[in-house]
């Protein structure tokens, strides 16, 4: 059992990586970017209004994690990860960075010098979103504490909070199996 919990967290860090890696080398513009996020989702809903503030802060061990925050002091206050690793960059000079701790990922970027905090990826239950919303919880129950606002583009349902950042739910037999917090840079 021990072992597939490994094997199923490893896959899910794996494809966290990938997500964050698959906006490198593109030529796009903004503009063209955003259009192709209203091309590929496959339900756009309305029926809620936009995320709190709150909703885009990641709460992990007692740490408020915000996106494009100083990834040092999220660092620094959340303590030794399990792991980390480092790649060039495809959002600026210096390396891309995923830090992993029990439960869940953080991965960061450079901008001017400084990471920044891309993305909190929670992969274990017990981490709720401040609307309570955990892995292991049931779609409706998503729907029910953000409502009906949300892109779902293949099995994620992502709730759009502005600034670039959002709140994404990968979902699998109707049951949350990842939270990612996301800022797109």
């Amino acid at each position: 059992m021990k072992k597939a919990l490994s094997l199923i967290l490893a896959i899910m860090m794996v494809m966290s990586l990938v997500a964050v890696l698959a906006g490198c080398g593109s030529d796009k513009s903004d503009s063209d970017k955003k259009d192709d996020k209203k091309e590929t989702a496959t339900e756009s809903q309305s029926a809620g209004g936009a995320l709190a503030a709150e909703d885009l802060v990641a709460a992990v061990n007692g740490v408020s994690v915000e996106l494009n925050g100083d990834a040092d002091e999220a660092v620094a206050a959340l303590g030794e990860p399990k792991d980390s690793s480092s790649q060039l960059s495809c959002h600026g000079e210096g390396d891309d960075k995923t830090y992993t701790y029990d439960g869940f990922v953080l991965n960061t970027y450079p901008l001017d010098g400084k990471d920044r905090v891309l993305e909190v990826v929670i992969n274990a239950a017990g981490i709720p979103t401040s609307k309570g919303i955990q892995v292991g919880d049931a779609v409706a129950k998503v729907t029910e504490a953000y409502g009906a606002d949300y892109k779902q583009v293949g099995q994620y349902y992502a709730y759009e909070g502005g600034d670039g950042k959002s709140l994404q739910f990968f979902i699998k037999d109707d049951t949350v199996q990842e939270i990612s917090y996301y800022y797109d840079v």
